[in-house]
């Protein structure tokens, strides 16, 4: 068990690149974000869904820097509430955090019901709330016995979905006769292009869950190299699987167009309908096990990712100090139970209402959100701690946060109030934004209420510990040399 200086359990550095590559790219590429890139095909015309992909990858980039850089500060378990905290306000750090880890809960929960339903798909007599279930069970139990093994999980998962969703792609295109409809219509349609690249953002969004394990990573600096190859990883990924799914399940329609038919836009597991179009009934049990593995995946590094965070937040006294506890595998094992509890009730409710749809384009928008924070928060650190080391300094001055400020800005907004078709049959317009405004306001009450009993309770017990702490002896009173080795 690691020791973090001061006599209590810490976080171990066992994990390498193949992990941090893993785990970036393996909580993007969740089974809804083949939903996801659905979405961002039904915005634009024909099979030129490929450039808004393109388009959102780049744009990830951008906000993959900033992480980098703001990383670099702080390469820490809490590193988002403290870099935020260091350009603004505590309270400001807490509130964006806490919707942070909000959304990893969200999207955990939608990427099982997604799952559940896939299974359900083939397998009619089992219920899909069972698979949903069982599978937050098994990541469960693999978090619970220590980081190494979780992230063997990760790797394993990770690397066979990728493998497996890019050859069912591949082989269907070859397969079936691959050909371009219209390849850059999506060019002739601005605001089309637009509201497709703001669901792109949701299939990329999650590569930067990866930076709470910098205290487990062997060194931080991997984290920005993680995070800039899994983003071309993704983009190679998701363009292939919507290349495959415009070419073989779209239909023409009477002026000429192409587009993919309303049960593709509204059905829960479209990469199955994708397989078997692809390589029928092969293709699609094969791609039932790629999906089951993306479970997996997202489970295990968004809690993973998550309860390190939590964790990090209890031992700086913004959560309730049972959060803090580590049992004997140095896994805080709490927070774990928690986050796995929260994740299946919210599944339920997603399971109940089928609203998975709109839970993408809340996704798009909180990411949305915190990629212009983290824009914000890197010009601010700039300012106010100019001479901090940084082990990645963005090239080009200001030019690529404000960049990422600016559009990712404009995201939020689109991605707040998204059109019509977008939504399902009957939805309100403003159910997005009422969505994010609830969860702000949620956030916004426990930072303001919860979190200075938490700062009280644990300032109390600092001050009866020194206050029962015996008087220095001679033996035991601080010499000039244990004062430096202590500081060393």
């Amino acid at each position: 068990m690691a020791d973090n200086g001061a006599g209590t359990p810490a976080l171990r550095r066992v994990l390498g690149m193949r992990t941090v590559l893993s785990t970036s790219a393996g909580l993007s590429y969740a089974a809804i974000s083949f939903l996801g890139c659905v979405l961002v095909a039904n915005a634009v015309a024909g099979d030129s869904a490929w450039l808004a992909i393109l388009i959102a990858g780049v744009l990830a980039l951008l906000a993959a820097c900033c992480f980098a850089e703001l990383n670099a500060l702080y390469p820490t378990a809490a590193a988002i509430r403290l870099y935020i905290k260091a350009a603004y306000s505590e309270r400001i750090a807490l509130i964006i955090a806490f919707v942070y880890t909000v959304t990893i809960v969200a999207v955990i929960a939608a990427d099982s019901y997604v799952v559940g339903s896939a299974v359900t798909y083939l397998l009619p007599q089992t219920p899909t709330l069972l698979w949903i279930l069982a599978i937050l069970g098994l990541t469960l139990a693999a978090n619970l016995v220590g980081i190494r093994i979780a992230g063997a999980l990760q790797d394993v998962t990770t690397y066979a979905l990728l493998v497996s969703a890019v050859a069912i792609s591949i082989l269907g295109l070859a397969t079936h006769g691959f050909h371009f409809h219209t390849p850059f219509a999506a060019l002739h349609q601005p605001l089309g292009l637009f509201n497709a690249v703001t669901a792109g953002v949701f299939v990329f969004s999650a590569f930067e869950w990866v930076t709470p394990l910098a205290e487990e990573i062997s060194d931080h600096r991997l984290i920005p190299r993680g995070m800039f190859i899994a983003i071309g990883v993704l983009f190679v990924a998701y363009g292939l699987f919507t290349l495959a799914t415009t070419n073989l399940l779209s239909v023409r329609d009477a002026q000429g167009g192409w587009h993919l038919p309303a049960h593709v836009v509204a059905s829960a597991f479209p990469q199955m309908l994708m397989a078997r179009a692809a390589l029928g009934a092969t293709g699609t049990w094969w791609m039932l096990i790629a999906t089951l593995f993306t479970g997996v995946m997202t489970f295990n590094g968004g809690f993973a990712t998550a309860s390190r965070f939590l964790y990090a937040a209890a031992r700086e006294g913004t959560m309730p100090a049972i959060f803090a506890r580590l049992n004997r595998y140095t896994v805080p094992w709490v927070t774990l139970v928690a986050l796995s509890t929260a994740s299946a009730l919210i599944a339920v409710l997603i399971f109940a209402t089928g609203a998975f749809q709109v839970l993408i384009l809340v996704g798009a928008a909180l990411e949305a959100m915190i990629y212009a924070v983290a824009g914000l928060c890197v010009l601010q650190l700039r300012r106010r701690q100019p001479q901090a080391a940084r082990s990645f300094l963005i090239p080009g001055g200001w030019t690529i946060p404000v960049l990422t400020i600016g559009i990712f800005g404009v995201l939020f907004v689109g991605a707040l109030f998204p059109p019509a078709a977008q939504l399902p049959a009957g939805t309100s317009p403003l159910l997005v934004a009422g969505i994010f405004a609830g969860l702000l306001a949620l956030t916004t009450v426990y930072v303001l209420l919860a979190v200075p009993r938490y700062q009280a309770q644990i300032a109390a017990q600092r001050a009866t510990t020194r206050r029962r702490r015996p008087p220095a002896t001679a033996s035991t009173a601080p010499t000039p040399d244990k004062e430096r080795s202590a500081e060393q």
